[in-house]
């Protein structure tokens, strides 16, 4: 099956309710994918949008925010515009160094995190990406998505810091209590991700399927 298949049968059969289930009414929706933009983004973005849209929610409704901590460049800006067009929705990049930002809550551990600003308005939320780790990108897609993917440059490093393994457990272990942190801060109402085998294993779903795969280990610091 092409990944385009693997995606059209995960967004038909979502694991916990189906999409007009989870997009009773037209929110305004904010479709958070990666700001590589390699070459299955593209094709799950515009099946996500397309499926969303034949359940009710005008296009004028959604807009695509891309996730990363690189800076920017004109490679990405450029890809950002071409994907506007095929989207026929706005496309934002987040900017990991200059962008503004807004508290969406407190972990219980006293740790305050800061998200993208353009997340503020969102009604409804939704990931789409390849969810796993290497050594070049580190974690991303999933709740990575949101931290780091969206989060501010303050937030970021005192991420980072807490990632550190200490006497007092490992990174993956913490990557597991972040990762649940913002997911408890974040409703995500639709995630469509991947992982990083060939063919890739495609599956859709909410915040509740998020969590499942990163007991699964999806995720998982690459050693």
């Amino acid at each position: 099956m092409s990944f385009r298949g693997a995606v059209r049968r995960a967004l038909a059969a979502p694991m916990g309710a189906t999409l007009a289930q989870r997009f009773p009414a037209p929110h305004v929706t904010v479709l958070v994918g990666d700001a590589e933009l390699r070459s299955h983004d593209e094709v799950a973005l515009v099946e996500v949008a397309e499926a969303l849209t034949r359940v009710g929610l005008p296009r004028g409704r959604m807009m695509a925010l891309l996730a990363g901590i690189q800076p920017l460049d004109a490679a990405r800006r450029e890809r950002a515009r071409e994907l506007h067009d095929i989207l026929g929705m706005p496309v934002v990049l987040h900017d990991p160094i200059g962008g503004t930002s807004f508290a969406v809550g407190t972990t219980a551990s006293g740790f305050t995190i800061e998200l993208d600003d353009e997340l503020r308005e969102a009604e409804a939320v939704v990931v789409v990406g390849e969810f796993a780790a290497d050594h070049a990108r580190g974690v991303h897609g999933g709740p990575f998505a949101l931290l780091p993917g969206l989060a501010s440059a303050q937030t970021r490093d005192l991420w980072a810091d807490q990632m550190r393994v200490d006497r007092e457990g490992s990174t993956d272990a913490r990557l597991l209590d972040s990762a649940r942190a913002v997911l408890a801060l974040v409703k995500v109402d639709l995630a469509l991700v991947w992982d990083e085998s060939d063919p890739p294993e495609v599956r859709a779903g909410g915040g509740d399927l998020l969590e499942s795969l990163l007991v699964q280990g999806w995720g998982a610091r690459k050693r």
